[in-house]
């Protein structure tokens, strides 16, 4: 009896944080399907009558949103490559090769952590300044190239990889580049996918420095645009546009980022429990 009332507390406490959680979204939903004047009104109601998507009309119209989707995909794509290409390579040396210096390196990739980026968002600005690249994709990738939290979590990941598959690997002729291209990097499958989940997210919602460093809409990214265009967070407008456009351009903002959660949460969830990080 008493593990049934335990139990029947755990799944109540459950629903009530689904439902914290799940409330925000369904607002957005339902009043991004509203007109402007039932958007407007003190009676809220969760089912519009009659369902209207004019509101997704007048964002796919009024704003260039099909040409921020590309850039912030492009912006996204090559972030994580570069990342993938910089700290699998690295969390591996780390984790399997012996130097000079290892740990003392090893450390200061982890100090990168503790140090916001918004503090060297200036010296960054004016190195891309000086070397002309300001509203270019290189711009707004290189910066978030180097990860330390990513580096740790690969370097963990394969320390757990047994070492006489490396002895195993040797004895047949491999050097340190075949023993990580064709033994340890398809072993690492997903902490490979928990660092494009964490990676992408992150760059698909990275504003303060695309704000920063894109100001033309041809390289200006999905966050960027819509609180420049449309929410208008920054331009100081007295009037913004009517809410029902803003919850339909952040409802369509959203979409890619859960899909791709949708599609690889098996693998995040098993890349999180292998690597020890909850």
């Amino acid at each position: 009896m008493r593990f049934k009332t335990s139990r029947g507390l755990l799944y109540l406490v459950l629903v009530l944080v689904i439902i914290f959680y799940a409330a925000p979204i369904f607002i957005v939903i339902s009043t991004s399907l509203k007109t402007d004047t039932q958007a407007m009104t003190k009676e809220f109601e969760w089912i519009p009558r009659p369902l209207i998507f004019d509101q997704y009309k007048t964002v796919l119209n009024r704003f260039p949103i099909e040409r921020w989707i590309l850039n912030s995909i492009i912006v996204t794509t090559g972030t994580v490559l570069l990342v993938l290409g910089v700290s699998l390579p690295a969390g591996y040396a780390f984790a399997r090769l012996e130097f000079k210096g290892k740990n003392f390196l090893f450390g200061l990739s982890l100090l990168t952590i503790m140090l916001p980026f918004f503090a060297y968002i200036p010296q960054l600005y004016l190195m891309f300044y000086y070397l002309r690249l300001i509203n270019t994709y290189m711009a707004l990738i290189i910066p978030l190239a180097t990860s330390g939290v990513s580096i740790f979590l690969f370097r963990q990941f394969i320390s757990q990889i047994p070492s006489e598959l490396d002895d195993a690997a040797r004895i047949d002729g491999c050097n340190n580049w075949q023993i990580f291209t064709k033994i340890i990097v398809p072993l690492t499958k997903p902490a490979m996918v928990s660092v494009i989940i964490f990676t992408a997210i992150k760059s698909w919602n990275s504003l303060m420095w695309p704000l920063i460093v894109a100001s033309k809409d041809t390289v200006k990214t999905l966050p960027v645009g819509l609180a420049v265009n449309v929410f208008a967070a920054t331009t100081g407008v007295v009037r913004p546009n009517p809410y029902g456009v803003i919850m339909a351009a952040a409802l369509i903002s959203i979409v890619l980022p859960v899909a791709l959660f949708l599609i690889l949460q098996r693998y995040f969830v098993q890349g999180i429990a292998t690597t020890g990080l909850k």
